[in-house]
Formats: structure tokens, sequence, C-alpha cells
């Protein structure tokens, strides 16, 4: 907020203004995404979806550096992480290949989650050293891109 948009002393605000809204929209997603994604039989295309939101805000910051950038950000987020946090455990669990194995499989997928997230600053920090903080959002938007296009792309599950 400081350094990248400049925010000054508005970053507090902001910074305010954006938890506000993910937090509205990740209590709205955790209230309504389970039960609709139970009704209309869907489960992979919003757990797709939530992560092409999140590529959309990464690039509303990168374009809009300003307050619309900003609470664009946080919809785009919010909504993401919302629809996220409600449906990807059951579909982790509607793909695991053997179930007599549930345990194994998700540790396997924790550890998967430890690694990333292990990596993610060395990898953040060579992208700013390269590209400068800007690239970060183009990073974000690529992996986010691809986790949801790979989401996409399970074969187990029809929607």
């Amino acid at each position: 907020m400081t350094d990248f948009l400049h925010r000054g002393n508005q970053t507090q605000s902001s910074i305010q203004l954006v938890n506000m809204i993910m937090l509205i929209f990740g209590i709205l997603m955790g209230l309504v995404a389970g039960p609709l994604s139970d009704k209309f039989k869907m489960l992979k295309l919003p757990v797709g979806l939530s992560t092409i939101l999140l590529a959309i805000a990464a690039l509303s910051l990168f374009f809009l550096r300003n307050n619309t950038g900003i609470i664009l950000y946080a919809l785009a987020a919010g909504l993401g992480m919302g629809l996220w946090n409600a449906l990807d455990n059951l579909l982790n669990l509607k793909v695991i290949p053997d179930q007599n194995r549930v345990a194994f499989f998700l540790g396997v997928y924790n550890l998967g989650n430890t690694i990333t997230q292990a990596i993610a600053p060395v990898l953040a920090a060579a992208v700013i050293s390269l590209f400068g903080y800007s690239g970060i959002f183009i990073v974000s938007f690529i992996f986010s891109l691809i986790g949801g296009i790979s989401m996409l792309s399970i074969k187990s599950l029809k929607r």
C-alpha cells in the first residue's frame, strides 16, 4: 500500500477497507456457497472459479493503482477466498483415488500446501528483484489461472 500504491497516510484506512470487504464476502460465501453447490450439484466449477477470481484480483491492482483497483481487488479476492474456503476441502475429498487411504492423500495435499508456502517468499523475492514489485501481481495472476484451469480439468467430476 505504501510503496506500490503510494497510499501514504491512507495506508491504514485502505488496508482496513480491504480487510472489511474480504471479511464480509468471505463470510457470505461461506454461508451460501455450500448450500448452492449442493442444490445445483456443482463443485468443480465454483472452486475453479474461485482461483480465477483471485487472478482477476491480482490484475486489478496491477492495472488500477487507485481506490477502484483496491476495491475491485477486495471484492474479487473476498469472493474467491470465500468460495475456496467453503468448497475446496470437499473437492479434495471427492477426487481422492482410494477412499481407504484418505488420511494419506490429505497428508500429501497438506504437504503440497506447506511446501508452496515455504517457496513463495523466495519466488517473490526473485520476482521483485528481476521485475519490480508489480511483477508479483503478474506471477500471482499466472499461478491462480493455472490453478483454476487445473481444477476445471479434473475428469472424475462432471461439474
